[in-house]
């Protein structure tokens, strides 16, 4: 059995500041120490609990945060970018999937860092009319090959995102409890582990007697997407499958999952390329 883990950094333990994520600044040491951690703790929970390989794909920024020097065997490193599939690079060839260090969409309340996967171009993502962060927007690629997402980590926001789509079934572990967008209460990094590891070994064995859940979402899909800017959307429209609605938002759509996550990551890339 193979576990995919997609590892970001805002809803890592300890972090809550912009800085600690932010390669230019010297906070983003701690960043990684804690991300770094958080993943530990899920590798060797999937591992113990009967995974023989873990691919962890390292998902934050330019993706060259993680350092493989302190991972034990059976685990792999999918690091920097540019990656075809950007988060989510390499989670076809594996059994299950755990998101690691999420956080909630843009525009939640009470959420740590809440953004959709660029706090710089994105107002909203829409799929099929539901509003999705990039827990979301993951899973939904991830439905297209019927491979389950089995574990959700982060802020209480995000699990409980995590939960709004899966129900009862999704496993989550909050590593801390969100008090505004640049606040939060958070347990000490000896106490995730353990709650990481535990439930990294639950949502393992859940893949193994196929009882983690697969995203309910139509092959048939269309994204509307909503821009801070307008010259944003102005660049966003220049792609020929891209319709425009209005002066912020597009709309796109398809008929496979994966080629959704690709979709919606080149546009957000050219959108990107603005000026303000």
């Amino acid at each position: 059995m193979r576990i995919f883990i997609s590892a970001d950094m805002e809803g890592a333990t300890g972090v809550t500041s912009i800085a600690q994520c932010d390669s230019r600044r010297p906070e983003y040491a701690f960043g990684c120490r804690m991300q770094q951690r958080d993943v530990l703790a899920a590798v060797r929970g999937a591992l113990d609990g009967g995974a023989d390989e873990v691919i962890v794909n390292d998902a934050h920024s330019h993706m060259t945060n993680l350092d493989i020097g302190e991972w034990p065997k059976g685990a792999r490193l999918t690091s920097g970018s540019p990656k075809t599939l950007g988060m989510m690079e390499g989670f076809d060839e594996c059994d299950g999937i755990f998101f690691l260090c999420y956080h909630a969409m843009a525009g939640t309340r009470c959420a740590v860092l809440d953004h959709t996967i660029d706090p710089n171009v994105v107002y909203s993502v829409k799929l099929n009319g539901l509003e999705v962060g990039e827990i979301g927007i993951n899973a939904a690629a991830a439905s297209g090959k019927k491979i389950p997402v089995a574990l959700v980590t982060g802020d209480d926001a995000a699990c409980r995102e995590a939960r709004a789509l899966w129900g009862d079934t999704a496993v989550t572990a909050a590593v801390k409890k969100a008090r505004g967008r640049l606040a939060a209460t958070c347990l000490g990094p000896e106490e995730t582990y353990k709650i990481i590891y535990d439930a990294a070994i639950k949502a393992a064995q859940l893949v193994r007697g196929k009882k983690a859940p697969v995203l309910d979402f139509a092959p048939s899909w269309i994204a509307e997407i909503a821009f801070l800017k307008t010259a944003q959307c102005d660049v966003a429209a220049t792609l020929p499958f891209v319709e425009r609605l209005d002066g912020r938002r597009v709309r796109f759509g398809g008929s496979d999952s994966v080629e959704m996550r690709r979709c919606v990551s080149a546009v957000l890339d050219l959108a990107g390329t603005a000026p303000f």
